[in-house]
């Protein structure tokens, strides 16, 4: 069955709550284990079709913002989620409370208990009507970033379709376009530090009605942390400070010498003179290359990627009313992934094709799961699938890119370890913001430079003033959209150069490993699922410098010359 032909339909909360009471009263009356899965199974239906509907509904807005069909859709959705939340509420309330909890958690683990526990803790109805709000406000920001009409060398682009000139081999044009790039910004700033500090009221009241002293605990609730909390993440911070700001400062040098300049602006995102690698061939091309590196690394991977072509489940190529970005979605009822993204050109087209894929073949694998709470695993450890998915199909880059394919090796490992202290950068700034909620726009973005020169102080904006004024993060989508999921991408980058290392060993054990975490899906929280994969977790003393130290040494052994 093709993506087009999947049945859609709006879904009644009247009718869910109907069918929820029956499900609950059985389950409460139930004689034994047995006959409480047997309820379990049939709630698991009922969501199954509501978290289907919702992604195609959700799925559409994204791919045409502009459609108003498919915006009051989204709509509708957003409308239905704090009662929708509130039927779960009652679930969870109905499943903690269980006559025979201690045999059901001897069948599905303690992981989805602790999940439903927290659900309790980041939701009640009372806060309905601020859960409605927010999810406007974020539509808002989805609204503006992705209607954005950015005129440049007498063309109208929008965000995605004008990347490609942040990496022009002219700096002149370069510059130009980051200039205006960042004029979009500046002419939409009063809207942007509107939405998001309504974003920041609205979710510190929601943390105050709950009984919470501001909304960071509430957060780590909202996004199902059960084995660390926010000292962990500090300390995790000011490991990247120590380990891996020091070495993105060298590779800072090093790009001076390679590119032939005195000192870097933010508009010299290049790596090398003559322009960065760029992938050979059109998108179809990439797409053909693609299936043939996922049927060469394991029959698993070949007969997934099949699908997803055949399904039609690929939506890659930037367009008009397109939302911005890449991502992977899914539709539990016909246990299928779903990968969008924005070609435009760049070396990002070939990660995108790797690293959503990891995600998809994550949650394919796990389709077979018990729980669909254990499709997916929690934030963070979703994106080691997705993260080392792209170093796993290194072998297979001289298919995207020809004679760079050295070239673009060297690049996504810089690029990748150069990414860990924005990572921490964002991180922090949320932390001081939920801290802070009463702080002014114009504090955010005073704090945002001051954090700036702790973890990028290589920065430097040259006379672009909006970024030279604090607002460089509100490109950000996910400070607006989910909160605190940020430091997860750097914990599971920590995790997939540990895959990278694996693999360079032992392609077959690291394989078996990998298959092996994607099968595990979330049944298992974040360092759990770290022993699974037989990696360490980067929360552990040492791991973090060790993994720095192999990654220095590889970067030491290229001859960046040759490039």
């Amino acid at each position: 069955m093709k993506y087009s032909e999947y049945n859609y339909e709006r879904t009644d909360p009247s009718k869910v709550k109907s069918q929820m009471a029956e499900i609950m009263d059985g389950f409460t009356k139930a004689k034994n284990a047995s006959e409480q899965k047997l309820w379990m199974d049939k709630s698991k239906k009922v969501f199954s079709d509501y978290e289907t509907n919702s992604a195609i509904a959700r799925l559409n807005f994204n791919r045409n913002t502009k459609d108003a069909a498919s915006v009051k859709e989204n709509d509708y959705f957003d409308e239905i989620d704090p009662n929708m939340r509130e039927i779960s509420l009652n679930w969870a309330k109905t499943l903690l409370a269980g006559k025979f909890r201690n045999e059901l958690e001897e069948s599905f683990g303690n992981q989805f208990f602790d999940q439903k526990e927290l659900e309790l803790k980041s939701f009640d109805p009372k806060i309905k009507g601020l859960v409605e709000e927010e999810n406007k406000m974020e539509n808002e920001y989805t609204k503006l970033i992705a209607g954005a009409e950015i005129e440049f060398e007498g063309k109208t682009y929008n965000l995605a379709g004008l990347s490609p000139f942040h990496l022009d081999k002219d700096r002149n044009v370069r510059k130009k376009s980051y200039t205006a790039m960042f004029g979009f910004f500046e002419k939409n700033a009063d809207e942007l530090d509107t939405i998001y500090d309504k974003l920041v009221g609205i979710r510190h009241k929601m943390a105050l009605e709950l009984g919470y002293d501001n909304f960071i605990k509430l957060g780590y609730a909202r996004m199902q942390r059960t084995d660390y909390d926010h000292n962990d993440v500090a300390a995790y911070r000011r490991q990247i400070v120590d380990h891996v700001v020091p070495l993105v400062t060298k590779l800072h040098e090093q790009k001076k010498e390679i590119l032939g300049l005195d000192h870097l602006y933010i508009y010299d995102g290049i790596n090398f003179k003559d322009g960065d690698p760029k992938p050979k061939g059109t998108p179809e091309d990439l797409v053909k290359a693609a299936k043939n590196m996922y049927d060469e690394l394991s029959p698993e991977t070949g007969a997934f990627f099949k699908m997803m072509i055949d399904e039609e489940l690929l939506d890659l190529v930037n367009r008009d009313g397109k939302m911005a970005g890449g991502f992977c979605t899914s539709f539990p009822k016909y246990q299928r992934p779903y990968i969008f993204s924005n070609f435009n050109g760049t070396d990002h087209d070939v990660t995108v094709l790797t690293h959503e894929a990891g995600h998809a073949f994550q949650t394919y694998s796990a389709r077979h799961q018990p729980l669909i709470e254990y499709y997916w695993p929690t934030y963070e450890a979703a994106e080691i699938h997705s993260m080392s998915m792209e170093f796993i199909t290194w072998p297979w880059m001289e298919d995207f890119f020809k004679e760079d394919t050295e070239r673009f090796k060297y690049l996504h490992m810089v690029k990748s370890i150069s990414f860990l202290p924005y990572g921490a950068c964002v991180d922090h700034f949320q932390h001081w913001v939920y801290g802070n909620p009463e702080a002014s726009p114009a504090d955010r973005k005073a704090k945002w430079s001051e954090l700036e020169k702790i973890y990028l102080p290589e920065r430097d904006y040259d006379d672009l003033e909006f970024p030279k004024s604090g607002g460089v993060w509100q490109r950000q989508l996910h400070i607006y959209q989910v909160p605190f999921y940020y430091i997860d991408y750097t914990l599971a980058q920590v995790c997939a150069f540990q895959f990278w290392t694996k693999f360079n060993a032992d392609r077959k054990t690291a394989w078996d490993d990998y298959h092996r975490l994607c099968k595990a899906g979330g049944s298992l929280p974040f360092t759990k699922l770290t022993d699974v994969a037989k990696i360490e977790s980067p929360f552990k003393t040492g791991v973090l410098e060790k993994v720095v130290g192999e990654i220095w040494d590889w970067l030491k052994s290229v001859d960046v010359k040759s490039l």
